[in-house]
């Protein structure tokens, strides 16, 4: 059996349902570990395969009692797994604290354990596990320096096959399925769970162009915008799982820097102007987007500095280069990430 274990948020859960999918092409028998609290647990009708939710906890920025309790339902929940795997059996974690306790259960019973480091700063779950993983796969350049060498796979990130078929849609089609004109159209999102910066720096940018747009808010906030937009050009959803219409409908974006939404930018090309989450754990979302940056593909700005009159001159700056942009983070976009990874761990599965 192979253990697929990633989740917490969905730039963690949504890759390892990315790999899910083609394991199952594949008829590799596979489960899902993730946290009761997750979106995965949210999300779960996604999942192809039987899922175990744990009641696991985060850690990093925490207080003194709830990081006391984190540990000990890291611990519980690992030696909850560990009667549950085999020898023969093969792990993958994505990172994140839903990982953690498959990572530990797995280097406990001495099974073949791999990782995928989805950003260019490592999760300290996956650094504290790197040295018991046979392999390290990896999206970015960046992040190859923090593990082993000799251990380290770059293959990109897994992407769901809903997404890749959404390639197939021409941005006519999109936009006629989404009854958008042919105006330039800004697509803007906070990842999975919204951004109330972005989200109102958006309004700003509406009100003041002539931008239609495409805006994703979460669902915290969607009820507030959902009104304020009545007489706009802007479709405001709080999530969706449709992005890949989405994408294909878009020429350019004002997002966070995740590593699935750059991932998932670039499988599209549309470029964006990056304003990384300024919280991101080892600041990870700022070098996710520099290395974009770095090719080409895209522009960053601190949230410090975004101010509206600055984010507009960039935003046109996208829009009146947008070919060339747009070819350039194209460039990100590893092809068949999952036939990489499932290329290295081939020879732990000889029973498929």
């Amino acid at each position: 059996m192979l253990y697929v274990a990633g989740g917490g948020t969905g730039g963690h859960f949504f890759p390892a349902l990315a790999l899910i999918e083609c394991l199952l092409e594949r008829e590799i028998p596979c489960k899902f570990v993730g946290a009761e609290r997750g979106i995965e647990r949210k999300l779960s009708h996604l999942l192809p395969v039987e899922g175990k939710f744990l009641k696991v906890y985060p850690f990093f920025g925490r207080s003194p009692v709830e990081k006391l309790r984190s540990l000990y339902s890291i611990f519980s929940s690992s030696l909850f797994l560990l009667p549950k795997l085999e020898r023969k059996d093969v792990s993958i974690i994505f990172g994140g604290y839903a990982s953690l306790p498959l990572g530990l259960a797995s280097v406990l019973r001495g099974t073949p354990l791999f990782l995928h480091e989805q950003n260019s700063i490592p999760s300290t779950t996956n650094q504290l596990l790197s040295r018991f993983a046979k392999r390290v796969f990896v999206s970015f350049e960046y992040s190859k320096k923090f593990f082993p060498k000799e251990k380290v796979v770059k293959t990109g990130l897994p992407v769901r096959r809903a997404l890749i078929d959404g390639l197939k849609l021409s941005k006519e089609q999109a936009r006629a399925l989404l009854n958008l004109s042919d105006k330039p159209t800004l697509l803007v999102m906070g990842g999975s769970q919204g951004a109330v910066f972005l989200n109102n720096l958006a309004f700003e940018i509406f009100k003041k162009t002539d931008f239609q747009g495409v805006h994703i808010t979460g669902e915290k906030d969607y009820e507030r915008f959902k009104d304020a937009y009545k007489n706009m050009p802007v479709l405001v959803l709080p999530f969706t799982e449709n992005m890949g219409l989405i994408y294909r409908a878009c020429d350019l974006a004002l997002s966070r820097a995740g590593a699935s939404t750059i991932t998932e930018l670039s499988l599209y090309g549309v470029p964006a102007l990056f304003v990384p989450f300024p919280h991101a754990i080892r600041d990870h979302q700022y070098y996710n987007a520099k290395e974009i940056e770095g090719l080409g593909g895209g522009l960053v700005i601190r949230q410090e500095e975004a101010e509206l009159n600055t984010v507009l001159k960039l935003l046109e700056k996208i829009l009146s280069n947008r070919e060339e942009f747009s070819k350039a983070i194209t460039r990100f976009a590893d092809q068949n990430p999952c036939e990489k990874i499932l290329n290295s761990l081939q020879e732990f599965l000889p029973r498929y």
